[in-house]
C-alpha cells in the first residue's frame, strides 16, 4: 500500500490529542474524522484540529471507505467493543493501553483480527520512547551480558480522568491503568514465558474503589526476575524509570527526566510535563512530549506496518500477555499467594 493512509479517531479526549499530534507529523497520513459519544466533544475536537468530519455514531464513521485504520482512544472498558467493531468494518486498529480489560476479551480481539487478516497493534508507547529504544539496542549488542533482573515503575499523583478512578470503567486500579506500562517493558526486555506472579496492593492515599498502589514480582520460567511498581501516591509529576541488571553491566533509564532542559523558577510557568503539579523550583520541561514518550515513533511505525503489510509489535497477542500478568497479580492479592 503506497497511497495516503486515512485515519479515524475513536475518542476525543487526552489520548486522542496525543495520537492526533503524532499523526500530524507523518506527511502521508490524513486524519479524516473523529468519533465521540457526545456531539459537543466531537465537534470541538474536529474544529480545533482542522477535521472536516465528526461523528457520534461509531458505525457510521467506520463505514467510510477512505479510512484505513483507526486509533481506539476511549475509556478502558470500551476498548474491546470498539476494536471488534473496527475489525468488523475491515479497519486496522491501534489500541491504547490497556489492550482490553480482560484476558478473554483480548483473545477475542486477536482471533477476530486473525480471521480478517487485519493488523491490530497494542499501543505501548514506552517501547518506542527514545531512551528505551536505545536501551534495547545496547542490550542487544551484548553490552551488559545476559539480562538478569528488570525493575520498572510508573507513578504519579493520580489520574485526572473520572474513568480511571472507577473500577467498572478502568477494569481495575492503578495496576490496570499505569502498571501495564512497566509490565510491558519487563516482558519486552526479558522475553521469556512467565512462571508466576506475586503482588501486594493497597488503597494508601486516594481511597479509590480499587488500588492506588501496586507492587509485584514476576518470576520467568528461565529463572529471571522483574519487579514492577505502579502508584497514584507519588508527588512531583510522572515518574517513569527502568533499571536493568545484567551479568556484565547495568542500565538506568529515566524517561521522566529525559528532557535536555533543566529549569529553576521562583515564579513558575505554564506547563512542565504531564502530571507535574508545580513549575517552581527545579523542573525538567518536556520539549516535545509526543516524541519524548514514544508516541510519534509508535504511530509512525504502525502506519508503516499497514503501508508495507508487516505484522506490528507489540501486537494484540502481546497485549493479551500483559493482561495475563495483571490478572495473575489481582488473583495473587485475592488469594495471598503467588499465581
Amino acid at each position: 500500500m503506497t497511497k495516503e493512509i486515512g485515519v479515524g479517531l475513536i475518542g476525543a479526549g487526552f489520548a486522542a490529542r496525543i495520537h492526533m499530534d503524532a499523526y500530524k507529523k507523518i506527511p502521508y497520513v490524513n486524519v479524516i474524522a473523529v468519533y465521540s459519544r457526545t456531539a459537543e466533544r466531537a465537534k470541538k475536537f474536529a474544529e480545533s484540529h482542522g477535521l472536516k468530519y465528526w461523528y457520534t455514531d461509531m458505525d457510521e464513521m467506520l463505514k467510510r471507505p477512505d479510512i484505513d485504520l483507526v486509533s481506539v482512544v476511549i475509556p478502558n472498558y470500551l476498548h474491546a467493543m470498539a476494536t471488534l467493531k473496527a475489525i468488523e468494518h475491515d479497519k486496522h486498529v491501534i489500541v491504547e493501553k490497556p489492550f482490553t480489560t480482560t484476558v478473554e476479551d483480548a483473545a477475542k480481539v486477536v482471533e477476530a483480527a486473525k480471521k480478517k487478516g487485519l493488523k491490530v497493534m497494542y499501543a505501548e508507547n514506552m517501547l518506542f520512547s527514545p531512551p528505551l529504544r536505545r536501551t534495547k539496542q545496547i542490550i542487544d549488542e551484548g553490552a551488559i551480558g545476559d539480562v538478569l533482573v528488570v525493575e520498572a515503575r510508573e507513578s504519579h499523583s493520580g489520574s485526572h480522568s473520572p474513568y480511571a478512578l472507577k473500577k467498572e470503567y478502568c477494569g481495575g486500579g492503578v495496576l490496570m491503568n499505569l502498571g501495564v506500562h512497566p509490565i510491558a517493558v519487563a516482558l519486552w526486555l526479558i522475553d521469556s514465558p512467565v512462571d508466576h506472579v506475586y503482588a501486594e496492593m493497597g488503597n494508601l492515599y486516594h481511597r479509590l474503589e480499587a488500588e492506588d498502589h501496586a507492587s509485584l514480582f514476576i518470576r520467568f520460567k528461565d529463572g529471571r526476575l522483574a519487579t514492577i511498581h505502579a502508584s497514584y501516591t507519588v508527588k512531583g509529576g510522572i515518574d517513569d524509570r527502568v533499571e536493568i541488571y545484567g551479568t556484565d553491566g547495568l542500565i538506568f533509564a529515566d524517561l521522566s527526566h529525559a528532557s535536555p532542559l533543566k529549569v529553576y523558577s521562583e515564579k513558575g510557568y505554564s506547563y512542565v510535563v504531564e502530571k507535574a503539579s508545580l513549575s517552581t523550583g527545579w523542573s525538567f520541561p518536556a520539549v516535545d512530549e509526543v516524541w519524548q514518550y514514544g508516541y510519534a515513533n509508535e504511530i509512525e511505525y504502525f502506519v508503516n506496518c499497514v503501508r508495507e503489510d508487516k505484522e506490528p509489535f507489540p501486537n494484540g497477542e502481546f497485549g493479551r500477555k500483559v493482561l495475563e500478568v495483571v490478572s495473575a497479580a489481582y488473583k495473587s492479592v485475592e488469594e495471598r499467594k503467588p499465581q
